[in-house]
């Protein structure tokens, strides 16, 4: 702005003012707030895109960890029983072998012979002295009192003629399978009154013993007993009335393949193990033996 005393008349003072000539982007100055706000949505519906999807790409993430990695956390590891890749002793993984559970061709022979006991018990008015169980060890046949019967005379491992007999027929059942049995006898939890050295451990034994040789002298092949154990008063029938006489009881096992295998697993050669002398400890392996 300047003054001018050009065309002054009485004293007038003319003042010429310049205005500012304006740029292409000051003359329209809102447009970029429009491409702005157009590249703000833009952005935000990528991000909520990349919202959506990244959950499901971390699951097929964490999923592809827990196949590769059995010891990630949480996954499926060598210590929860899934795990399909098997480790050696190196920590290199074998290849991927897929599980199958062995079938076990007695089971059906067990559910056939679980019949045949219970018809057994029918014939010999022996319902409440005889019980069999299908378990999934095998075939559980429990020889127990009633009311009126008593297996074994009070204090004894003297075997009354009737769960004699009892028994006999019962070998002829058992001896139509190969499995492998396992005989235990069971007491109430009444201490025995005679000997003080003699107690319910070794009338539980000795019944056992008595009801092996029985089965045995009927037929049933001596090797076909893995084990003859007692137990006392250690597993009631009736855990809240122990001293109950239902809790006295020779339990016979029939094995399946896999029951018989674990057996020979725990109580056999057939797993590699340390021996302790006194001149120190030798790992023995089955291959030695």
């Amino acid at each position: 702005m300047r003054q001018s005393q050009r065309g002054k008349k009485d004293g007038e003072i003319i003042i010429h003012k310049r205005r500012a000539k304006k740029g292409h982007g000051q003359e329209h100055g809102g447009a970029w707030k429009v491409a702005f706000a157009d590249f703000t949505m833009a952005m935000m519906a990528l991000f909520m895109v990349l919202w959506v999807i990244t959950p499901q790409n971390r699951a097929q993430t964490v999923a592809a960890d827990k196949d590769s990695n059995p010891l990630v956390d949480g996954g499926a590891g060598i210590f929860d029983g899934t795990n399909r890749q098997p480790l050696d002793f190196e920590g290199l993984p074998k290849p991927r072998v897929e599980r199958q559970e062995p079938s076990d061709p007695r089971v059906p022979e067990l559910q056939d012979l679980a019949t045949l006991v219970k018809t057994l018990a029918l014939q010999l008015d022996a319902e409440a002295n005889l019980e069999v169980q299908v378990v999934p060890q095998g075939l559980r046949i429990l020889i127990k009192d009633d009311q009126q019967r008593f297996m074994f005379e009070r204090g004894s491992a003297r075997l009354n003629d009737y769960f004699e007999v009892l028994l006999t027929r019962l070998t002829g059942v058992i001896a139509q399978v190969d499995n492998k049995i396992i005989i235990s006898g069971h007491t109430d939890s009444i201490p025995y009154a005679g000997d003080a050295r003699y107690n319910n451990w070794n009338l539980s034994g000795d019944r056992a013993l008595r009801a092996r040789n029985v089965m045995v002298a009927a037929g049933l092949p001596a090797h076909a007993v893995l084990q003859v154990t007692a137990q006392a008063d250690g597993m009631p029938l009736l855990p809240n009335a122990p001293e109950d006489g239902a809790n006295r009881r020779i339990e016979i096992l029939l094995l399946t393949i896999q029951a018989e295998g674990l057996y020979r697993e725990l109580f056999g050669d057939r797993q590699l193990r340390a021996d302790y002398s006194a001149e120190g400890a030798e790992l023995v392996s089955p291959a030695d033996t």
